[in-house]
């Protein structure tokens, strides 16, 4: 089958939405140009107290001045910022993770940027809302998880071009493995409820293998190929758990469901939380949907 270009599979969507993908994923080759060169700690902490990474302001900056003269946005979200940019102009709102899993930068593992673009919603704003959704794995090669109503599609950049029209797929929806075989849970084990350890028991005795690496998008990218669940799920002490809703949560839940899995906060749809601030955080399970669909009704099978 030949390969489609990015521009190709979004052929189908309104030419605002197009051009905003496009803009993003030049954006994404640029970011991966940058991580051999940009490396290092900042003075700096973000709104969550957590110490930036020199790549991390480096990133947030591309991104969200790229966005906000654009055109096409009218809010911007980022993880790196206290509040919502505003613009005058703008067609959709974008919620961005600009760098995910920077810790990884010392043992050189894996990170990505994680994108969720709403059409007409103010922020924060429910996942049921979201019109696309997208992941740039920056990994031994770089990769674009791009999720529209119609589903999932998976790009792999060549290597000497370095625009958008370098992103390349097959242009056949991904869809979830039938069966999964590999999991990841985020958080201390000592600090899981009886509720995440008994479906972790679950897990293990259906055969599933336990791949970790500390990033969600890269811990996510190994479910999406190869099936199964990943979670950060609510603690003991964090029972809202680890990951926030607008920038990470809700847009691997569109892609999730997308792909035809499952997203839960272990009682409902992620996609179906009403948002109450920008910064909330939910439990997160993201999967095949027979071993998401477990956390909600747990078995002893």
């Amino acid at each position: 089958m030949p390969a489609s270009t990015l521009g190709a599979v979004l052929r189908e969507e309104e030419l605002s939405l197009r051009r905003l993908v496009l803009l993003l994923a030049d954006q994404s080759l640029k970011i991966a140009a940058e991580l051999p060169k940009t490396l290092g700690e900042t003075s700096r902490f973000n709104v969550y107290g957590e110490r930036q990474e020199e790549i991390d302001v480096w990133s947030n900056t591309l991104l969200t001045k790229k966005l906000a003269k654009s055109g096409l946005v009218r809010q911007i979200a980022s993880e790196e910022i206290e509040e919502p940019l505003k613009m005058k102009d703008g067609e959709f709102s974008v919620t961005l993770d600009p760098l995910d899993g920077s810790s990884n930068i010392k043992t050189n593992n894996l990170m990505g940027t994680i994108v969720g673009i709403y059409r007409g919603a103010n922020l924060p704003a429910k996942g049921s809302d979201l019109t696309a959704a997208m992941y740039f794995l920056y990994g031994p090669y770089t990769q674009a998880v791009i999720a529209l109503n119609r589903g999932v599609y998976i790009f792999v950049a060549a290597k000497k071009l370095a625009a958008a029209r370098a992103y390349l797929s097959d242009g056949t929806p991904h869809r979830f493995p039938e069966k999964g075989t590999v999991y990841g849970i985020g958080g201390l084990k000592e600090k899981w409820t009886p509720k995440v350890q008994r479906f972790v028991e679950s897990l293990e005795r259906k055969g599933l293998k336990l791949r970790y690496g500390g990033s969600f998008v890269g811990d996510f990218n190994q479910v999406l190929y190869y099936g199964g669940v990943f979670a950060y799920p609510e603690l003991i002490d964090a029972p809202n758990g680890k990951l926030r809703l607008q920038f990470e949560s809700n847009p691997i839940a569109f892609i999730t469901e997308k792909a035809g899995g499952l997203s839960s906060t272990g009682s409902r749809s992620i996609l179906d939380v009403e948002p109450m601030k920008i910064d909330e955080r939910v439990p997160t399970y993201v999967g095949n949907a027979d071993l998401v669909s477990e956390v909600e009704h747990p078995s002893d099978a």
